[in-house]
């Protein structure tokens, strides 16, 4: 038996937090061991299955709660290492629950941890891996399950520890320095009213990890950051994306800088894995200036390209770019010139001038549902980064 203390509080019913456009099934794992103890469990509302049901060892009771966006949350009381959600689900052997887990420092502010979750095909309780945080809050948000009536049941949690320290990597800050950047991601932000792509700053950004969008390579020498064409995208572009975007002062304000004042260098060490189907293209780095894309490097197919503002096939670097190989993008801009260079050599010079400049680096998908079948998560553009350096001056 677990021990755990619990305390219910039921709050007043909440609208849904968001809906989950994408679909993860989470690695197998072994059973879970210990959870940590529960200070309150609390719930947007239920049926008089309440949600303290959740922490009695007991597969035979449930929390419930109807429809798209009901959500549990486990206070632990104080910050801890959080690397799993174990989740036991009321007639899971027969029918699949949709779900996603969020983390918060707060109770207020949510940041998805795992999103499109499926329950696995038992009514075992199971743990979901979650990319390690430290935090106190933690909260599964129902989404239905494959039968169609708009429950959401859960009959056991376990929230679980992170591994002791000192092997591997676990969140992309472990693999490159990202203090002076932000990243969007495809998945729908919490915090923000409508459908929003999730944007990540600082200080958060230097522990956070989303699977399998933004999380180490297993080899731990690169960043993937995966793209789909069903995700959601900013204003303004057709495309999602997950990228980060160029910021200044540990984060804090964005970067603008101009083409006719110092010298600006990105230099990103990277690979471009998969492409979307149909319309195999992305972006994988760029320089954007206040009002659209300066240059950039476009593959599609087995072409790799350099932008120049509109001109897609401006430069043709290689026609015959094999998925996987890694390659070093760098753009120097100085003197109202941008100098594009492919492992070291240098492929063009575009003479612009140009403001409000700034460096994005990940993946940039260029195709969605309109012209990429299937429309789903499982369609996508990926890139690894092993390195990617930004110098001003």
């Amino acid at each position: 038996m677990i021990t755990r203390t619990t305390r219910f509080t039921r709050p007043a019913v909440h609208a849904a937090v968001f809906s989950a456009v994408l679909l993860a099934v989470p690695a197998a794992h072994a059973a879970p061991q210990e959870g940590y103890p529960v200070a309150e469990v609390t719930a947007s509302d239920h049926d008089g299955n309440v949600p303290a049901n959740t922490l009695d060892n007991d597969l035979g009771t449930r929390w419930s709660a109807h429809g798209d966006g009901a959500w549990i949350r486990y206070d632990l009381g104080t910050a801890k290492a959080v690397a799993a959600v174990a989740i036991a689900w009321r007639d899971g052997d027969v029918r699949t629950a949709y779900f996603d887990i969020e983390t918060s420092q707060d109770g207020t502010t949510w940041v998805p941890a795992a999103v499109g979750l499926r329950s696995r095909p038992t009514l075992a309780q199971e743990p979901y891996d979650i990319p390690d945080v430290t935090t106190r809050y933690v909260r599964v948000v129902g989404h239905g399950n494959s039968s169609g009536n708009g429950w959401n049941s859960v009959t056991e949690v376990d929230v679980l520890g992170a591994d002791a320290p000192g092997g591997g990597c676990t969140r992309p800050s472990d693999v490159l320095d990202l203090a002076n950047w932000k990243i969007t991601l495809p998945v729908d932000d919490p915090n923000r009213s409508g459908s929003q792509p999730l944007e990540v700053r600082q200080p958060q950004l230097d522990g956070y990890a989303l699977d399998p969008w933004f999380v180490p390579a297993p080899d731990c020498a690169g960043v993937r950051f995966r793209n789909p064409v069903n995700g959601l995208t900013t204003q303004n572009s057709s495309y999602s994306r997950s990228e980060l975007r160029e910021m200044t002062d540990g984060g804090s304000a964005s970067a603008a800088w101009s083409s006719t004042s110092g010298t600006h260098t990105m230099v990103v060490d990277q690979a471009i894995n998969h492409l979307p189907n149909d319309k195999p293209h992305v972006v994988a780095g760029q320089i954007h200036d206040s009002d659209d894309d300066v240059a950039v490097f476009r593959l599609e197919g087995t072409k790799l390209y350099v932008t120049n503002g509109d001109t897609t096939h401006h430069k043709l670097i290689t026609d015959n770019y094999a998925l996987g190989t890694r390659f070093q993008a760098k753009f120097v801009v100085s003197g109202g010139q941008v100098k594009a260079y492919y492992n070291g050599v240098l492929q063009t010079t575009i003479s612009r001038s140009f403001s409000g400049a700034y460096f994005k680096a990940g993946v940039y998908t260029q195709a969605n549902c309109g012209n990429s079948s299937p429309c789903d998560s499982g369609n996508y553009g990926e890139v690894t980064i092993y390195g990617v350096t930004v110098t001003h001056s």
